[in-house]
């Protein structure tokens, strides 16, 4: 039987807010002294390009992170909220 590899489909559409930890091995990436400043969860926006960046991020990071190097994330906005209510 072959491998089969599932993979994160991202639903959201650009400008997207999300809120979401980065994925450990992303996180293994950066310089010890920043992982655990990144460590948490964080709010990112979806970019036309479809990568995701930091919402105002205090770091200056210029980085921008693939949708699977994101976990679990949760959209925030209006939509979600009324949803919730």
């Amino acid at each position: 039987m072959p491998n089969v590899t599932a993979t994160a489909t991202d639903p959201f559409i650009t400008g997207s807010i999300v809120a979401a930890k980065l994925a450990r091995e992303t996180l293994e990436s950066f310089d010890p002294v920043l992982r655990p400043l990144l460590a948490g969860q964080q709010f990112f926006v979806k970019l036309a390009d479809g990568r995701w960046h930091p919402q105002g991020c205090q770091l200056g990071l210029c980085q921008c992170f693939d949708f699977s190097e994101l976990l679990a994330p949760v959209a925030r906005g209006f939509a979600a909220r009324a949803a919730n209510d």
